[in-house]
């Protein structure tokens, strides 16, 4: 049954009062008015003995462009910023994803992108584009317990109940549940995943925009009775202010820029060596924008532009995927493999010799899989510290390698300038298996076969997480 007993409990909390409708929730914002939102978004498994969590900030800015009768245009930027639990120095670490993107809002709070495609909220990934505290609301005027159906020919129906009026961050909001869930999650099956999304919003009583947003997305594997993952989204509005005139056109200014300097650079790096030459003169532009423009002066809408310029960068070195090319961050997606999902055996080439190296799931030894780039400098500095843990755990680790490029000398002449003590093998062929779009990627399976840690991307506190995954996958 659609209407769980998740709703039901809500609206028992506040269920004094009538049913007379009060209410036409329909978004009430002009332009220039600016939205700020801050607070968390957390992944975590559920299996048992598998111990797999992040935390990331969450930021959203949201600025109104300009209205209509039907609808209003809006940017949205959201920023997630991974909060490690290792972090030992206080050095700042730069966001893992700044994604900014041009919509379009109706009355019903629906909101779409630039190719009038809804735009949903991700189920198995982190929500890089968020836009939960827009409320899809009936075309009716509603009151307490309140309930209606959202459809899409894609996902099944999702319900929603006005529970009642609660104070939120110093207003008093209007409460909403929602729920909706696949038609597997109360009866568990053993051929495919079944998943939950709990939303509770509370509505700003004259915006009719949330207040404050929690969203809990749970799945369950195949097989399973009990969820495996969690996914929880957490966030209150922290200011909204009205910028005039001037002000307004300056900011408005300011994002367009920015908006623009992505769009360029999704294009080009779809093909990233082929526009090698526009991803260099796009750089010194983005690079000329950013020195005219101070930091101290600048708008939020600032840190777009920073984290183009570093992707580009990545691009010019080589650091990207050598076909699909994203702007998007180096964050946990649904790839071929999972944390706590077994690896199949599999057998690679080596690119610095002919043999053929075998792995098999269940060997009892942990093994460290490694995709990197051996044309660049940051694939060096990833290979001397898999040098150093070969060397440091070589009774419990076992190092695999993966180099991605076309040009097997380059792997040759950086084994034996290194002197690796292990191979390195074509990682061409994996990539998929491995989740391995971007590099480097890193994923520690144990003894067991087991995934214990999958993650993309280099910083410095990616050696302190990975040697907490493989104290926790090697603990007697």
């Amino acid at each position: 049954m659609v209407t769980s007993i998740f709703l039901v409990s809500c609206a028992l909390t506040l269920a004094q009062g009538t049913d007379r409708a009060d209410w036409q929730i329909s978004p009430r914002l002009a332009p220039g008015l600016e939205l700020v939102y801050r607070g968390t978004y957390s992944d975590e498994t559920l299996i048992p003995n598998v111990q797999h969590q992040r935390k990331y900030r969450l930021d959203v800015n949201v600025l109104v462009l300009d209205s209509g009768i039907k609808d209003f245009q809006a940017a949205i930027m959201t920023t997630l910023s991974l909060q490690g639990a290792k972090q030992l120095n206080k050095k700042k670490d730069g966001p893992s994803s700044v994604r900014l993107e041009m919509i379009r809002v109706d009355s019903q709070g629906r909101a779409r992108g630039g190719d009038k495609q809804l735009v949903e909220i991700p189920l198995k990934e982190p929500p890089t584009l968020e836009t939960g505290f827009f409320l899809p609301a009936p075309k009716s005027k509603v009151g307490r317990n309140f309930t209606w159906d959202v459809r899409d020919a894609k996902l099944p129906i999702h319900r929603w109940l006005i529970v009642g009026m609660e104070a939120s961050g110093g207003v008093t909001c209007i409460k909403v549940a929602g729920l909706q869930q696949s038609s597997d999650w109360d009866s568990p099956r053993a051929d495919q995943t079944a998943w939950r999304r709990r939303d509770v919003l509370w509505i700003h009583p004259q915006l009719f925009i949330a207040q404050k947003v929690e969203r809990t997305i749970e799945r369950r594997d195949p097989a399973r009775t009990t969820p495996t993952h969690r996914m929880v989204v957490r966030y209150e509005l922290e200011s909204r202010l009205q910028y005039p005139g001037l002000l307004f056109e300056d900011r408005r200014k300011a994002l367009l820029n920015a908006a623009k300097f992505h769009d360029e650079a999704r294009q080009l790096l779809k093909q990233p060596t082929v526009n090698r030459q526009k991803i260099d003169s796009l750089v010194q532009r983005v690079s000329f924008h950013l020195e005219r423009q101070p930091p101290n002066q600048a708008t939020p809408y600032r840190n777009a532009v920073v984290h183009i310029k570093a992707v580009l960068e990545k691009a010019q070195r080589g650091d990207l995927p050598a076909r699909g090319g994203n702007d998007e961050p180096a964050l946990p997606t649904n790839s071929g493999i999972r944390i706590g999902g077994r690896v199949p055996d599999f057998g690679v080439s080596g690119l610095t010799d002919d043999k053929v190296t075998r792995w098999r799931s269940g060997n009892g030894t942990a093994t460290l899989v490694v995709f990197f780039n051996p044309g660049t400098a940051l694939g060096k500095e990833v290979m001397t510290y898999a040098r150093r843990l070969n060397t440091q755990h070589a009774d419990r680790l076992t190092i695999l390698a993966l180099g991605v490029t076309q040009d097997a000398d380059v792997a040759v002449k950086l084994h034996k300038t290194m002197r690796l003590p292990f191979p390195i093998l074509d990682g061409s062929g994996l990539r998929v298996t491995f989740g391995a779009m971007q590099t480097p990627r890193f994923v520690l399976v144990d003894g067991d076969g087991l995934v214990r840690l999958a993650q993309t991307g280099w910083g410095y506190q990616t050696p302190y997480e990975i040697a907490e995954a493989l104290q926790n996958c090697t603990r007697k």
